[in-house]
């Protein structure tokens, strides 16, 4: 409980904590507040909402935060995996609150405010840090739309320990738990 507080209390004091924030609240509101969706809103938001965490899943374990460029994994598909991952999160905790127009327009206004501009800045930073190297990657796989084939370039291996380092074990329990809250609601 201690480590969890202390990353918690540390990802706070951080720029990027604002967009964290606001989306671990959006998903509280849609957990609390949902309703019974249909059953095919249920199993699309389902289908949406696993894949989201499978992707962050994924990409958690390859991600060295601004000491190594990540271009395998899921990286090597598109350059923001751990954003697509929250996209398809979102659209998926929509689906199932039973509010999927309302909440669906909202998370849009919260992408558009938040998402965009944390892209662009976070790839200011990885060109200043990796130079050259960052821009052939930008050239050859786009920002959010995956790639069909891998992008070939790094050597890097998923890893248990990064994955942790990264809080994604925070990040995933949580959401799990949430989705199970929702598909609970549901079941109703």
């Amino acid at each position: 409980m201690e480590e969890t507080l202390h990353y918690i209390m540390k990802k706070i004091r951080k720029p990027h904590a604002i967009r964290q924030i606001v989306g671990i609240f959006f998903l509280i509101v849609l957990t609390v507040i949902g309703r019974p969706a249909s059953t095919g809103s249920v199993l699309a938001g389902l289908l949406f909402s696993v894949a989201g965490i499978a992707i962050r899943f994924w990409a958690g374990g390859y991600v060295k935060k601004d000491r190594e460029l990540a271009t395998t994994g899921p990286y090597s598909f598109v350059r923001n995996p751990l954003y697509v991952g929250n996209v398809l999160i979102a659209v998926g905790f929509c689906l199932l609150s039973g509010y999927f127009l309302y909440a669906f327009a909202f998370f849009i206004f919260l992408y558009l405010w938040l998402y965009i501009p944390s892209i662009h800045k976070e790839e200011r930073t990885l060109h200043k840090l990796f130079g050259d190297e960052f821009l052939r990657y930008q050239e050859n796989v786009r920002s959010m739309w995956p790639r069909f084939t891998p992008y070939q370039s790094g050597s890097g291996e998923w890893s248990g320990r990064q994955w942790v380092k990264n809080g994604e074990h925070i990040v995933n329990g949580g959401l799990i738990v949430a989705l199970l809250v929702l598909i609970a609601r549901n079941l109703h």
